[in-house]
């Protein structure tokens, strides 16, 4: 649609917290009847810009402009009355509200689009995840802005309920809203969207359709750190002995589904690579692994133990360390301590064994958690959950802010505990090509469902079951 007149416009946006730039020079525009998608792996910072659009979080530099009129110095309130309207993921409603006072609380204009309207008398509680959604979209429309960011609105949709999603969104377009799509299904963004920005580290990758988009090198990098790795390593013969088994494993949040019969082991002395687009329920299967959420269904067995019901706790004493995506969570101890924590009553020199593997944090000892770079929080997560010795080893996102030689250095680390610990390591991780380097085998999960189980050198041969998990491009296969 050339031609459509812009609504909102962004340009040369940056938002930093102290020193740490999180945004950078990021600009594009959002026209009357047009649906633009932004992407990017976790910590891209997709959530700041929204925030700093919508006036949440205060830009350092840059411009907003709505309608002709420049919103930098507006609170969020005065942001909305003028027309900018935003969902959120959390889809807070009004749980003690009917649907139509949900509405009305927002402003008088009907949501009838969104069907809304056989509804009206029920409350928040008593609708399907997909039926909330809609009320989440139909209050923000009933404010009557023109101008609607929409985050992550396919959490937890089936395919059925991905489709309505879509046509939903192409008919707001149709009747003259702008609309920003912010997801973790990329699949569904190339499929709803006119264009689509990229974010990675904070900067604009690439900026156009969809169909051009996917196809650069650049947007591929950014998702999965390269190409396919194509030197991987022979596959170990995996020992008899598994430390993890799933069968038939659903699980989700409240009476929502996100990950659905999943079947998948882990061997003593094996890495296991966990691979798949953000969204795909990758954090499900791990905290349904580790004692965080019980399965809807299926059976779990952590280290030879049917796992009903376990405490975290529990599952630790047994053998079990996961390293977490974000780094340590103990920001007020020192390094020193949090490793102390890790080694517990283990034999002395365990401390300095885990250094010798993780130079890196040697001098960084006395500092504290809440002092480090994000990569320094990662390296302190895996390097305290490598010092308990563990049987069965979970590691999310270990190189996330780390320097490529550093991530594979301490990825040799992991090859050595299998190796000569023969410690069984389940390995998510969003950099593709690094991951398969070092893991025996690999499962591809894409929305809640196993797609691929196999060697890490046979995915590493066909880069098209990757890209069709990733943005829905065709195997190479096909």
């Amino acid at each position: 649609m050339t031609g459509d007149p812009v609504r909102l416009s962004v340009s040369g946006l940056c938002v930093s917290y102290g020193k740490v730039e999180i945004v950078h020079d990021v600009s594009f525009t959002l026209s009357a009847g047009k649906v633009t998608g932004l992407i990017g792996p976790n910590g891209a910072g997709k959530t700041t810009l929204i925030d700093a659009v919508t006036g949440f979080t205060p830009a350092s530099a840059g411009q907003i402009v709505l309608d002709g009129t420049v919103l930098n110095s507006m609170p969020p309130h005065e942001r909305f009355r003028r027309g900018l309207t935003r969902t959120f993921q959390s889809l807070e409603l009004f749980e003690d509200l009917s649907v139509a006072e949900n509405l009305a609380v927002a402003g008088p204009e009907p949501a009838v689009a969104l069907g809304l309207g056989m509804l009206a008398d029920q409350l928040p509680a008593t609708l399907s995840h997909d039926e909330r959604l809609a009320v989440g979209l139909g209050r923000a429309l009933a404010a009557g802005g023109q101008v609607l960011l929409v985050d992550e609105p396919a959490a937890g949709l089936d395919s059925a309920a991905r489709a309505t999603l879509t046509t939903r969104l192409r008919r707001l377009a149709e009747r003259g809203y702008a609309i920003l799509l912010v997801d973790h299904d990329i699949k569904l963004v190339f499929e709803a969207c006119d264009d689509v920005v990229v974010l990675g580290a904070g900067r604009v990758v690439a900026y156009g359709p969809p169909a051009t988009v996917r196809d650069r090198p650049e947007v591929r990098e950014v998702y999965l750190g390269g190409s396919p790795a194509t030197a991987v390593r022979v596959p170990t013969q995996p020992s008899k002995h598994k430390v993890l088994a799933l069968e038939g494993v659903t699980s989700g949040y409240d009476r929502l589904p996100v990950m659905h019969e999943v079947t998948l082991d882990v061997h003593a002395g094996e890495i296991v690579a966990l691979l798949g687009p953000n969204g795909a329920g990758k954090t499900t299967l791990i905290r349904s692994v580790s004692g965080q959420l019980t399965p809807f269904d299926g059976r779990v067995s952590v280290l030879g133990h049917p796992a009903r019901r376990p405490s975290p706790a529990r599952l630790a004493r047994r053998g079990l360390a996961v390293s977490p995506q974000g780094g340590t969570p103990l920001r007020g101890l020192t390094v020193r301590q949090i490793l102390r924590l890790a080694v517990g009553r283990r034999p002395g020199g365990q401390i300095e064994r885990t250094l010798a593997s993780f130079p890196a944090l040697r001098p960084l000892l006395d500092r504290t958690g809440g002092e480090l770079s994000g990569g320094e929080r990662q390296q302190v997560a895996l390097a305290s959950a490598v010092a308990r010795q563990p049987k069965l080893l979970i590691v999310d996102e270990f190189s996330s802010g780390l320097a490529p030689d550093l991530a594979s250095s301490l990825l040799a680390v992991l090859r050595r505990l299998a190796d000569e610990r023969g410690t069984g390591i389940l390995l998510i991780e969003q950099h593709v090509s690094l991951a398969l380097a070092a893991a025996d085998r690999a499962y591809i999960l894409d929305r809640g469902r196993i797609v691929f189980t196999g060697t890490a050198a046979t995915l590493a041969a066909d880069p098209g079951l990757i890209n069709a998990s990733y943005f829905g491009i065709g195997s190479a296969s096909d």
